[in-house]
């Protein structure tokens, strides 16, 4: 699975970290199997929320997940069963690697799994 944004631990389980427009901590998930009655499904959408204070998070952190194709970072929005999704604002690199335009600054296309090296950093967010 790729992860992009900030994610916390919560009750010994891994959430999506959010804000919403109060200034509260909203900890989001789709998975039935980690929340209990106090998560709300808003929107009837399958993604379930809760509002959380600070001290009740045991670690914070922020995920940057990237590929290597060909010695070129690029950037990875979503995979499935044999390929990346990659993409990048720089149209040099968009031409080496034969992705297609898809905005005015920015090129995307798919490339099998093996050509792609996974890297995530993660980093610690102060709360």
């Amino acid at each position: 699975m790729i992860k992009n944004g900030e994610f916390c631990i919560y009750n010994g389980n891994e959430y999506e970290l959010n804000g919403d427009n109060d200034g509260n901590l909203v900890i989001i998930t789709t998975n039935r199997a980690i929340i209990d009655a106090t998560f709300i499904d808003e929107y009837n959408s399958g993604v379930y929320s809760k509002i959380i204070l600070p001290n009740e998070i045991r670690e914070a952190y922020e995920y940057r997940t990237y590929g290597i194709v060909k010695g070129i970072k690029v950037n990875v929005e979503k995979e499935n069963e044999e390929y990346y999704f990659i993409g990048t604002a720089d149209c040099k690199v968009a031409e080496k690697l034969g992705l297609h335009r898809c905005d005015k600054y920015y090129y995307e296309g798919k490339i099998p799994k093996e050509k792609v090296e996974i890297v995530e950093e993660k980093e610690e967010l102060k709360l």
